[in-house]
C-alpha cells in the first residue's frame, strides 16, 4: 500500500480555480465556467478546459453533483416540450374536429 504523502506528491500542482468559475461549476454550468475561467485569467480554452478537469479530479463527487443538476435540467425540458407538444396538438385536433359549421 502506498503512502499517503507519496501520493500526494505524485499528483501534479494545479492552480486554484476563481471562486466565479467553481460557483458556476456548483450550479452545473461549465461551459460558463470555462467562459470565466479564460477571461480571468487570459487562457486557451483547452488550457482552461485542463484546468476544469484537474478540479474535476480533486473533486469528483461535483462532477456527480453536475451530472445530477443536468440530469434535471433535461427531465425539466422533457417534460416542458411534452405539455407545448400536448397544447399543440390539442389545438389542431380542435381546429379540424370541432370548430363548427364551415
Amino acid at each position: 500500500m502506498e503512502d499517503e504523502s507519496q501520493v500526494m506528491r505524485a499528483e501534479p500542482r494545479v492552480k486554484e480555480l476563481p471562486l466565479e468559475a467553481v460557483a458556476l461549476l456548483g450550479e452545473g454550468r461549465i461551459n460558463e465556467a470555462i467562459r470565466s475561467l479564460r477571461q480571468s485569467e487570459d487562457l486557451s480554452r483547452s488550457e482552461a478546459r485542463r484546468r476544469i478537469d484537474a478540479h474535476f479530479d480533486r473533486d469528483p463527487m461535483l462532477r456527480v453533483q453536475i451530472e445530477a443538476v443536468q440530469s434535471a435540467r433535461r427531465r425539466k425540458f422533457f417534460v416542458w416540450f411534452l405539455l407545448v407538444d400536448l397544447a399543440i396538438t390539442a389545438g389542431i385536433i380542435y381546429w379540424f374536429f370541432y370548430r363548427g359549421p364551415a
